[in-house]
């Protein structure tokens, strides 16, 4: 029998190993991968593959995405309570102390005109002033007060602030809030629950120790 060409012997013993093709190495434009085959047609890809080129690309585009958008500064003292409730719910308290405390200082429901100035000249009436100049002002109102505070001292609670929990607690006494059940049994004052300063507080307070009085309606 003639013998074979040196060609034609090594594609017959490719066959014979099982190789179907002369690279053991597939790439392809469309992919960033590069796939290393082991022999025989119909394996699958072994774990000898890399797929940097497709990390490299997610990480690109988490980078590249644009950040979510800040929340509006608030413009008076329900934008900004409303504000720092949200923070409380996802459990970012420095940020939620923050809302609450700025929205002390900004205009609540209450009105209020504020003298700036006394007016110089003769009044209508013959004095030797004329009266005084002022401004309207919306400041906040007793309930207002109380959710504020109220608020403050949960915030400082959730951080570990027992001193200041207390004293807003106190404030929110003080401003009228006298749902001392509540501030018994709310969980996000549970920091300061059985502390000295916290019992102090309520036996001052609290004198039917959170239970209402049921006849309270004879007067």
């Amino acid at each position: 029998m003639r013998p074979l060409s040196p060609a034609v012997a090594t594609l017959a013993l490719n066959i014979l190993l099982g190789f179907t093709s002369t690279s053991a190495f597939v790439h392809t434009a469309s992919s960033p991968r590069t796939v290393a085959w082991g022999h025989g047609a119909g394996r699958p890809p072994t774990a000898a593959f890399t797929s940097t080129g497709n990390a490299a690309a997610a990480e690109q585009q988490a980078a590249a995405a644009p950040a979510p958008p800040a929340a509006p500064a608030p413009t008076n003292f329900r934008e900004a309570e409303v504000l720092g409730l949200r923070y409380m719910q996802e459990g970012d308290y420095e940020r939620a102390l923050n809302a609450f405390q700025r929205g002390m200082k900004l205009s609540g429901s209450r009105v209020d005109v504020v003298r700036t100035k006394m007016l110089s000249g003769p009044s209508p009436v013959g004095g030797s002033q004329g009266g005084t100049e002022g401004k309207v002002e919306m400041r906040l109102d007793e309930f207002e007060l109380q959710a504020a505070h109220y608020n403050i001292a949960c915030a400082y609670a959730k951080l570990g602030n027992v001193p200041e929990a207390i004293a807003n607690i106190k404030m929110a006494f003080d401003s009228g809030f006298d749902n001392y059940a509540t501030v018994r049994a709310d969980p996000d004052l549970s920091a300061v629950h059985g502390t000295a300063e916290f019992d102090n507080l309520m036996n001052t307070y609290d004198k039917k120790k959170g239970f209402p009085n049921p006849f309270s309606f004879l007067g």
